[in-house]
């Protein structure tokens, strides 16, 4: 599932900037700006969301380390 979702993703990609380059004219500048206010996008997504889960030594604290 994962490498279908990156495959669009680089399907789409591509496509979806061309349209945007083609859209202002030639200018790059619709671009970058659609692709840095998606990383500050993720960005914020990630520090929001929280994994839930505690460190391994929490989670596991019968598992015996291999390397002391």
């Amino acid at each position: 599932m994962v490498n279908l979702e990156m495959q669009l993703a680089g399907f789409i990609a591509p496509l979806t900037i061309g349209f945007v380059i083609a859209a202002f004219d030639g200018s790059f500048k619709g671009a970058v700006w659609i692709l840095v206010s998606f990383g500050v996008v993720c960005f914020i997504a990630i520090m929001i969301l929280k994994s839930g889960k505690g460190n391994f030594k929490t989670e596991h604290p019968k598992t015996i380390p291999a390397v002391k």
